[in-house]
């Protein structure tokens, strides 16, 4: 069978309906009329978002046809859904290549994915003198339609201007001044949707008086701009403005509301299992079936509601247990009603009769928390400080009162009744606490002084009020300016991201005075978010706002100092760098007297310190940047060279450096699927030994050359490889496996042959590991027709897990693959070495392809190969380019095929293909010939059909640009076969 990956759910229950959560691709709608484009051409996705969840983004990822990304956008939606993406420009060595390119969406839980292609015809945009005529009777046509709609001549003169700026506002003046919803019409369809919905969304915030009659006319005139580049052919600019009034709009108003998240599946199952494991609640036994019944059918989905409110329930009904014991009148009213109520609940036959009594559990709860409160009350009454003593005479004749009518309380109903008096004495009791708290909190970070002093004038005005109204005008005024603040300060998500992109900035320039103010802001904004998903108190609320204001305040502050670096902070932080090479060379020296006589320590230390000769390179060169880039890369590799040595000195001949400790362990892992083909190989298996075989070569070449990142991709195929052929199959059993990821369990289930149906057989399950070892073993029986279902907790550990049913004398085997998420980091150096490492082995592989004996035999190539390889081994990017650059020379110069009977000759330049020879002819007529050209891949990505003169002469100009890269061209002419190459840079 395939892989069966952790993070995916394969499984339909047997007789349970399937729940399809996770990612719906119907959730995300775009504007899918993609078709083909040209290289070079701009695109752009529109599209809209069913359900939004605050502070999500939309992540647009487009891979080309080599499976590479070659574009990836972090889009926020508008309120509405609708987004619209950046200019992608389809050009350059990943993103304009021939072929189906694919477009992946992500929202949250949703996806969505869709194709299109690009040509090898390279796009050509208007130039200048084009754009201006588009432009002119663009704007004749549209004061003409104009004209037509309104009944009236065409506003427009018939001299036209010849400046395109001056065209541009003429055009959006006639879009502003006689707008109707007709003209919409007229717009390209391509980009209709966008301008419309634009348009719709900056109509409905004025409409709300959200934003100025001027600004919507601002933004308005940007879309109409877009409109006008849009038609004239200047797609890249019509699309940044577009995408820049999208922005505007969410500027608007960026602080969404907090909705409240709707359960995951996972939670909601988690949910259920407690449920059914709790005791001592009043669900009675047939509730607690009807739990157990959702979470075995997998429905909790639809039950999310009834869930969340039968928890609070059971919460507040624990609750009451608790203070049903306290001792006290007020406290016993709640405790009788309690006593008579909990019994009936604990009766109840189904979720929905258990559900109708919730206002009345509520009720108890709500006046058990005011009883609560009220302690409270009592408690800074009759306490003895002096602090309190104030407040408390002011409030103790509505505590009196409030005291005297509670004493004749007969119901729960009079404790609910009295809730606005117990609020209204703890906002007073709070209200000291809460505003001393802030003005000490404001006094220690810096906080504008002016807010402190108007805090302390309000503090002063508590101590000297007369009468609980003047207390409570107090509680409204600090609220109040809590409430500014608030609205005062950037949204939690702009002021985070604008501290991330600081503290990136702080790190370059090692400007740890700063580092340690954003990672406190940063500190506070993290607990700000934790806040916004929990219940705090008013207190701790009215803590973080203030922090938060400090927030708000420090940003412009180091924003400025981290702006202002000169020439001293240029030093300072190129000494920082050169000081950590030093410290890292030291290092290096120091560790020569212990382990010199190590495998290839010395080389390992020679090559590392030339790497740090190339910061301080950097450094002279005034590229900080990559110089701190690279001290780091170097500090990382030093430490887990070391840790090696130090763990095993003589566990490689060919010693130790951060690529070869990557060889090794992904070497152990050929070697496990090795073992394992070994101690499980069957006949059937013979047939796939080959292709087998050559994925393993392919893997151990990819690891030779340290690009790890395509042999990570290698080394999940080969397991899937062997998941599928692997297996050994039995005509008396089928069976299949799958996985339900959200339960962590695996579910077996299939049929066995039988020829008698009145009997239960036993079958037994092995799961066996990769290198044979038992993993676990079960025992159960089918049923009387041979159909059998079982589960158990899954292996959680990457690898292959070979699942041997027995069943009579048959056995039948099905293989798992877990497959293993790699955590190997990669460098933009490594990155760059993969790119080149792909290159080298297209090349190869394409001079294999056709130069035949000419490529094994010719010493040359064999050389430069050498150098390649060791230039991967030695992680020289220079010195691998350039010898790649040597390859393609040679396989020009040295493999082409000739013949006496044919020849043909090939030359490239400024995107014109020259092709020109000639055959040899023993009757002199005319015929046709054809020609193929290969690409660097070996695809076959041009057929030419020729015709030859009556003396074999032929000569085609073919003007079209060919991707980068070397390319054959190859003639085919009776049984003889020539070629050519031209490389295209």
């Amino acid at each position: 069978m395939g892989k069966i990956p952790v993070i995916l759910s394969l499984i339909v229950i047997l007789l349970m309906p399937v729940y399809a959560s996770a990612q719906s691709p119907d959730r995300i709608t775009i504007l899918d009329d993609f078709g083909s484009y040209s290289r070079g051409e701009p695109l752009f996705i529109y599209g809209q978002i069913a359900s939004i969840t605050d502070d999500s983004f939309l992540i647009m990822q487009i891979f080309n046809p080599e499976g590479d990304l070659c574009q990836i956008q972090q889009l926020m939606p508008l309120s509405n859904g609708v987004f619209i993406t950046d200019v992608i420009p389809l050009k350059g060595r990943i993103c304009g290549l021939s072929g189906e390119y694919e477009i992946k969406l992500f929202y949250g839980d949703y996806s969505k994915s869709t194709t299109f292609t690009v040509s090898s015809s390279a796009f050509s945009e208007p130039n200048n003198e084009e754009k201006l005529s588009l432009a002119q009777n663009l704007v004749k046509d549209q004061g003409l339609l104009i004209g037509t709609l309104f009944d009236i001549s065409s506003p427009v003169s018939n001299q036209t201007s010849n400046d395109l700026s001056d065209l541009e506002t003429t055009y959006v003046d006639l879009w502003s001044e006689f707008f109707v919803s007709d003209l919409i019409l007229e717009v390209d369809p391509l980009i209709r949707p966008a301008i419309s919905s634009s348009l719709d969304s900056v109509q409905k915030l004025f409409n709300d008086d959200k934003i100025s009659f001027d600004l919507t006319k601002s933004i308005d005139r940007t879309i109409y701009s877009a409109i006008f580049y849009y038609h004239i052919g200047d797609k890249t600019k019509a699309i940044d403005l577009l995408t820049d009034a999208f922005v505007d709009i969410r500027n608007v108003n960026p602080e969404k509301t907090t909705n409240q998240r709707t359960p995951t599946f996972d939670e909601l199952e988690e949910t259920l299992l407690n449920l059914m494991t709790k005791s001592d609640t009043v669900m009675s036994k047939p509730v607690k079936n009807e739990v157990g019944f959702i979470f075995a059918r997998g429905t909790a989905p639809i039950y999310s509601e009834e869930l969340n409110e039968l928890i609070d329930i059971l919460s507040k009904s624990r609750y009451l247990d608790v203070v049903s014991r306290k001792e006290s009148d007020l406290y016993r009213l709640i405790q009788n009603d309690w006593e008579l109520l909990k019994p009936s609940l604990m009766e109840k036959e189904s979720i929905e009769d258990l559900l109708d009594s919730k206002t009345r559990v509520s009720e108890l709860h709500q006046a058990a928390i005011l009883l609560r409160e009220l302690d409270t009350v009592e408690r800074f009454i009759s306490s003895d400080s002096e602090e309190n003593s104030e407040l408390a005479n002011l409030i103790m004749p509505d505590w009196e009162d409030l005291e005297t009518d509670l004493a004749l309380a007969t119901s729960v109903q009079s404790i609910l009744d009295s809730e606005y008096v117990i609020k209204q004495m703890v906002q007073i009791i709070d209200i000291s606490s809460r505003i001393n708290k802030s003005v000490e909190i404001s006094q220690s970070s810096g906080i504008d002084s002016s807010l402190v002093s108007d805090w302390k004038l309000l503090l002063e005005r508590v101590e000297n009020a007369k009468s609980p109204d003047e207390i409570l005008d107090i509680v409204s005024e600090f609220d109040q300016s809590m409430t500014e603040l608030r609205e005062k300060r950037n949204p939690l998500i702009v002021l985070e991201f604008q501290y991330q992109a600081m503290k990136e900035k702080a790190e370059l320039h090692a400007d740890y005075e700063n580092l340690f103010l954003i990672d406190n802001a940063l500190k506070i904004l993290d607990t700000a978010k934790q806040m916004e998903s929990g219940n705090p108190s008013i207190t701790r609320i009215d803590r973080i706002e203030v922090l938060l204001t400090w927030v708000s305040e420090k940003a412009p502050q180091i924003k400025s100092d981290l702006d202002s670096y000169d020439k001293d902070a240029f030093k300072v932080r190129a000494s920082d760098i050169l000081q950590r090479a030093k410290s890292l060379e030291n290092l290096v020296e120091l560790s020569l007297t212990k382990n010199r006589f190590l495998p290839n320590y010395i080389q390992f230390t020679e090559k590392f310190n030339e790497k740090i000769d190339d910061v301080r390179d950097l450094v002279i060169k005034n590229d900080l940047d990559q110089a701190d880039t690279l001290v780091r890369e170097l500090f990382g590799e030093w430490t887990d060279v070391s840790q090696a040595y130090a763990n095993d000195p003589l566990g490689s001949d060919v010693g130790y450096t951060a690529d070869e400790i990557k060889r090794i362990e992904f070497r152990k892992k050929l070697n496990t699927f090795s073992n394992m083909v070994s101690t499980f190989y069957n006949s059937e298996f013979s047939a796939y030994v080959d292709e087998y075989d050559q994925m393993m070569t392919d893997a151990n070449e990819l690891i030779d050359i340290a690009n790890f990142v395509d042999a990570e991709s290698k080394i999940s195929e080969i397991g899937d490889y062997l998941s599928e052929y692997l297996v050994l199959k039995s005509p008396k059993i089928i069976y299949d496996i799958s996985f339900d990821a959200e339960k962590d369990i695996w579910i077996l289930k299939g049929a066995t042959e039988k020829s008698i149906f009145d009997r239960r057989e036993n079958l037994y399950v092995t799961v066996f590991n990769m290198d044979g070892s038992t993993h676990s073993s079960l025992k159960f029986t089918d049923t009387k027709q041979g159909d059998f279902f079982t589960q158990w907790v899954a292996p959680t550990d990457p690898g292959l897990y070979v699942v041997m049913l027995q069943y009579q004398d048959s056995k039948a085997t099905q293989i798992v693959h877990v497959e293993e998420e790699f955590d190997f980091e990669y460098s933009e150096t490594d990155l760059n070495m993969v790119e080149l490492a792909r290159e080298f082995e297209e090349l190869e592989s394409f001079a294999e392809k056709f130069g035949g004996d000419d490529f094994a035999s010719n010493s040359r190539f064999s050389s430069v190969i050498n150098e390649i390889k060791s230039g991967f081994t030695d992680k020289n990017a220079q010195s691998v380019d350039e010898n790649i650059d040597e390859l393609k020379m040679i396989i020009e110069r040295y493999l082409p095929i000739r013949s006496r009977t044919a020849v043909i000759e090939a030359s490239y330049d400024n995107d014109k293909l020259i092709i020109s020879g000639a055959v040899q002819k023993t009757i002199a007529f005319r015929e046709d010939i054809f020609v193929d050209i290969f690409d660097q891949r070996g695809n076959l990505i041009e057929e030419i059909p020729l015709k030859d003169n009556s003396s074999g002469l032929f000569s085609e100009v073919i003007s079209k640009p060919f991707d980068s890269g070397l390319h054959v061209i190859q003639l085919e002419y009776h049984d003889t076969r020539v070629t050519d190459f031209f490389n295209v840079k």
